[in-house]
């Protein structure tokens, strides 16, 4: 018995010793094998110039089909000049660092059935490269045109993956660059035959339409009582400036009048972020002030890993990207989601605690699309949403336009509810959020009564290939 016993110490620490050795045998310094990138590293956008665009591509975790046949989902960050890292390694990529400056699995990750691309865009973000200042896109078209040549070299440089569909996700600033890559592509898809498919458009907590989306900031901080009435009226004469800006086409006027008024509504709440009204820090961040992500990504290892270059001091967001983007930050891509939704399903989906670019925001933009469905779409009823019986969400789509409400997140989304926005966001690629005029049977709500609500149970997955969205019985609710 004694010598069993230590022949099984023996063997746990030969055990141990190699896992140790595992660990420690990794590639490259500070990131396990499992999190490196299925591959990573520049595409061309103007070869003269010298601008180029990074790239990190993780391939699904489990295909619910054929491989060649599995979409892929792009994410693009918004800024102005925010890396798509952040999103990669905050958010939904399928190894998140951790405020220990670990790495962590993730299992909100958005690449559990689908293929996952980031892009650091426009160039000059992350460590894409611009070589000057002036080679950054200084219009919203110009971004549309380089996504799209970003794109076509990444499936030219990959041919096995031009019969997987694309979608396109973004969020914030991306309220922008989204619909810019789906104009340009439908646009170009009148003149050839694109290298890759575009399937659908999503935004999470987007800045799109600003002239409608900046005059809901005062009600939307009122009416959660965060601030008092003399200061709506304030703030509501700050967004009315805002707005007269952007109707007389003073973009760049307009920029500054919304920094007025942002700066305000920081003064008056007392909020480390207006992005998420429950943080007492901002994402990412130390007490300090110092981000989390910075350090590590930075590591001469870590670009290594990421075939990154190393000169470049990766920031999160850069500045003078933003800067140059002050002419179009007030500016309207809403005209681009309208075309889109002639051809494209879009998803638009917001974080219930985001003050700045939330539900109020968001709804008040799309009061004002023009587009054949959109009164059937309001009168849609909106559904409630849960997930393994917790509320989830709100839910309401009609045909090609699908709005969803995600209950415990901010504006960082996938990263406030993982599993949610996983679940969300394979639902409406799975096709039963936005498929058809006329709503299946599953996903049309029950009929009410005085006493109930219909709720709907997770987007599930059926069989491993279709997802849906059940309808429950009638609960009684209680007051």
């Amino acid at each position: 018995m004694i010598r069993l016993l230590k022949l099984k110490v023996v063997l746990l620490a030969i055990i141990s010793a190699v896992c140790i050795g595992i660990v420690r045998a990794s590639k490259f310094e500070g990131i396990p094998d499992e999190a490196l990138p299925t591959s990573s590293g520049y595409l061309t956008i103007d070869e003269a110039k010298g601008t180029k665009m990074f790239y990190v591509y993780y391939e699904a975790l489990s295909p619910p089909g054929k491989l060649s046949e599995t979409p892929i989902v792009l994410w693009l960050q918004g800024g102005p000049g925010c890396s798509g890292l952040l999103g990669n390694f905050f958010e939904l990529g399928p190894w998140v660092i951790g405020a220990d400056q670990q790495f962590h699995p993730n299992p909100g990750s958005w690449n559990r059935i689908f293929g996952l691309l980031f892009l650091d865009n426009p160039v000059g973000t992350g460590f894409s490269i611009a070589p000057t200042e002036q080679d950054v896109p200084l219009n919203i078209e110009d971004v549309g045109e380089d996504l799209y040549t970003a794109l076509t070299a990444f499936y030219t440089e990959n041919p096995s993956f031009q019969t997987r569909t694309l979608y396109a996700t973004g969020e914030s600033y991306a309220g922008k660059y989204v619909p810019a890559l789906g104009y340009y592509y439908l646009q170009q898809q009148e003149k050839e035959t694109p290298v890759f498919q575009l399937g659908g458009l999503a935004i999470g907590n987007g800045l799109t339409h600003p002239v409608a989306q900046i005059p809901a900031y005062a009600p939307a901080a009122y009416y959660m009582g965060l601030i008092d009435d003399r200061q709506r009226s304030k703030d509501e004469e700050l967004a009315k400036l805002v707005v007269k800006h952007i109707e007389n086409g003073r973009f760049d006027l307009a920029h500054d009048a919304r920094s007025v008024l942002m700066r305000a509504l920081y003064e008056q709440t007392g909020f480390a972020t207006l992005l998420d009204i429950r943080r007492e820090l901002d994402y990412y961040t130390y007490a300090n002030g110092s981000s989390w992500l910075s350090p590590v990504v930075n590591r001469e290892s870590i670009k290594k890993a990421l075939g990154a270059e190393e000169s470049i001091t990766w920031e999160d967001c850069t500045d003078y990207v933003d800067s140059s983007f002050r002419n179009q930050t007030m500016q309207s891509t809403k005209f681009m989601v309208e075309y889109a939704l002639t051809k494209l399903p879009v998803l638009l989906y917001q974080g219930q605690f985001d003050l700045q670019d939330g539900v109020a925001s968001n709804e008040q933009w799309m009061k004002d699309i023009k587009w054949t469905g959109i009164s059937e779409f309001w009168n849609t009823e909106r559904i409630v949403w849960q997930l393994e019986g917790v509320l989830a969400g709100h839910v309401r789509t009609y045909a090609n336009l699908s709005h969803v409400v995600i209950v415990g997140a901010g504006h960082l989304v996938p990263a406030d509810q993982g599993l949610r926005s996983q679940k969300m966001v394979e639902a409406w690629i799975g096709g039963s959020l936005a498929s058809s005029p006329s709503l299946s049977a599953s996903a049309t709500p029950v009929k009410k009564s005085k006493t109930s609500c219909s709720v709907v149970d997770s987007f599930s997955i059926q069989s491993g290939k279709n997802l849906d969205m059940r309808v429950l019985e009638e609960t009684p609710t209680s007051i």
